[in-house]
């Protein structure tokens, strides 16, 4: 069932066990509320194991300070109260403790999401808050304080970070974006520092048509299962990443904006003859659609903002994947492309072929192409496993890629493709 579709004391539960599970916060740390139609608010108790939390651990509070249930409500529910109060588009707050959104507030730093897209049409504008008391009034007021000014995404000084939004499903995506948003700029800053998007260049989704059209169950499931691993091995984030399979004339491909946690193959839209099998938005469509158009032989794109990787695309440095012979045999030679492109994908096209499979490009994202999903997944995994590895070599000595006289040998004997 998706978090959508569950009741509100559920979504809470869920949200917690995936912001656990996904070694978002600790044991002990943060905390998870939403707010029915009733005003009645539903967060997670204090002091509970948040790996083991279950159903009757959540806890109710009335509009009049009644509480229900067999806990304490955490002892954060002074600004969880304090922010529904105040602003009344936010119905669901995540705070948590993920290791790089700690690291900005301990710094008493707010992240800048201007480096790409993907993360300021996420989180919008970030602020930072002054530190105070955990549990106390003070915080509740200070940290109310950044919603109150139209703030969605709010760093609370030597704590944390909490985000609002109007459903559990944005907040979760929220909270996950703002860590790979850090993580990046952290990557970025090793290559030299992040490079902001010196001009707005909007890539617009259009309105299409609806369409009925017919179903591909297998390509569904695999373009499902493919990113519910991508997701579990970090390579796409809770509401983007796309994956698209070629599909007659047209493709298929997972709407963005939904967790990989909540897919099913009934959620896979494909388009076709200028028409969407359902209502989504997908600004990739349009680049998508010339690739498949101009390759024959692509049968499956990725497009997707894994943190290795973007940490190179922000700093708008070079990713090498000369490493070891299966990175260079996957990827061949990566290329490396300015944010301009996003304003005449023909560039993009020329750049990707079968001797370029994976492209970069300076603040947006990565794209991978090949014959099938495995090929453009194995790429995608491989590029970012790459950028990792040059991250943590860069640390300790210089790099020594494989040489040209070895890239020609590998050459000769493996096709990648």
């Amino acid at each position: 069932m998706k978090i959508q579709q569950m009741s509100v004391k559920e979504q809470v539960l869920t949200a917690m066990q995936r912001v656990y599970g996904n070694a978002l916060t600790t044991t002990s740390g943060g905390n998870i509320s939403a707010m029915d139609e009733n005003g009645h608010i539903f967060i997670t108790p204090s002091g509970i194991d948040k790996g083991t939390l279950t159903i009757d651990d959540i806890v109710e509070v009335l509009p009049d300070g009644t509480k229900i249930g067999k806990h304490a409500p955490s002892m954060e529910l002074p600004f969880h109260s304090n922010i529904y109060k105040t602003c009344k588009d936010i119905k669901a707050i995540v705070h948590a403790h993920a290791p790089a959104a700690v690291a900005y507030a301990c710094m008493n730093l707010a992240p800048d999401p201007h480096c790409a897209r993907v993360y300021a049409d996420a989180l919008g504008e970030i602020t930072t808050t002054k530190y105070a008391l955990p549990g106390s009034l003070q915080l509740g007021d200070i940290v109310m304080g950044g919603f109150e000014k139209g703030y969605r995404t709010v760093m609370m000084d030597n704590h944390g970070a909490t985000v609002g939004a109007p459903t559990m499903a944005e907040a979760l995506s929220k909270y996950e974006t703002l860590d790979y948003l850090c993580r990046t700029l952290f990557h970025a800053a090793g290559l030299g520092g992040a490079k902001n998007i010196s001009e707005t260049i909007a890539l617009k989704s259009k309105d299409y048509k609806i369409a009925k059209l017919s179903a591909e169950e297998s390509k569904k499931a695999e373009i499902v299962a493919f990113i519910k691993r991508a997701y579990k091995g970090q390579l796409v984030g809770c509401g983007w990443g796309t994956l698209a399979l070629r599909d007659g004339k047209g493709f298929l491909f997972n709407p963005p904006r939904l967790s990989p946690d909540d897919l099913e193959k009934e959620d896979i839209v494909k388009f076709e003859n200028g028409a969407l099998s359902a209502e989504t938005k997908c600004a990739y469509i349009p680049l998508i659609e010339r690739i498949f158009a101009e390759r024959e032989e692509v049968n499956a794109v990725f497009l997707s903002m894994p943190a290795a990787t973007m940490g190179f695309a922000v700093s708008n440095r070079f990713i090498d994947a000369r490493l070891i012979p299966e990175s260079y045999i996957m990827l061949k030679d990566v290329v490396q492309l300015p944010y301009a492109v996003m304003d005449d994908f023909s560039l993009i096209i020329k750049a990707l072929t079968t001797k370029s499979p994976a492209i970069v490009i300076d603040n947006e994202c990565a794209i991978t192409i090949g014959k099938n999903a495995t090929k453009v997944f194995d790429r995608m995994e491989v590029l970012d496993y790459s950028a990792r590895s040059i991250l943590l070599a860069k640390s300790v000595a210089k790099i020594n890629p494989i040489n040209e006289e070895e890239v020609k040998a590998i050459d000769d004997v493996f096709n990648g493709w």
